[in-house]
């Protein structure tokens, strides 16, 4: 099977650049985003399409709209910052989610098969959860000199689903949050 070869013109490639500094950060969409301990922004780079079911949510929340927005390469892109001891709760998506950090060191924990478990990241370094895992990630020091830690998040698909877990449901209903129906 021969690949199909195209020739965009230069505006077509620019059409596919995201300059970190043009990135708008958001920090509200999703709703444990106003927990304290939850408060974090995304710089969405290369977005996807919000999931249909009303009971999920997108993984990086309906405000951050993709900087590069028109392609559907079949994954997500997005930056994460967030001071330490910020975080997100406990969730689980319905396709593959990597993380490779940037900035600072990392605390990434998982539900596993023995209970709740964690590795600690810096960086350059990756962790890849398989669909379906309950994860979450916390900022545990920024970098020398700033008073964010920077998570680089990619998540598989055009339109990813994101569903906490049922902890996470209750602190977030603890905090005055009012959630979409399980």
């Amino acid at each position: 099977m021969a690949i199909t070869v195209t020739k965009p013109g230069r505006d077509e490639i620019l059409r596919g650049v995201a300059r970190f500094d043009e990135i708008k950060g958001v920090s509200e969409g999703l709703p444990d985003m106003v927990l304290p301990e939850c408060r974090r922004t995304f710089y969405n780079v290369l977005g996807f399409e919000m999931p249909e079911r009303a009971e999920t949510y997108s993984p990086f929340g309906e405000m951050a709209k993709p900087r590069i927005g028109h392609m559907r390469p079949g994954f997500g892109l997005a930056f994460v910052a967030a001071a330490p001891g910020k975080g997100v709760l406990m969730h689980a998506h319905d396709t593959n989610e990597t993380f490779i950090v940037i900035e600072g060191r990392w605390k990434l924990e998982w539900e596993g098969d023995r209970g709740t478990d964690h590795l600690i990241l810096g960086p350059k370094d990756v962790v890849s959860f398989p669909t379906g895992v309950h994860r979450r990630f916390e900022c545990l020091e920024a970098a020398v000199g700033k008073s964010e830690g920077l998570l680089l998040a990619v998540i598989a698909g055009d339109a990813p689903e994101a569903e906490y877990s049922s902890e996470a449901r209750q602190r977030m209903m603890e905090g005055g949050v009012v959630l979409q129906p399980a």
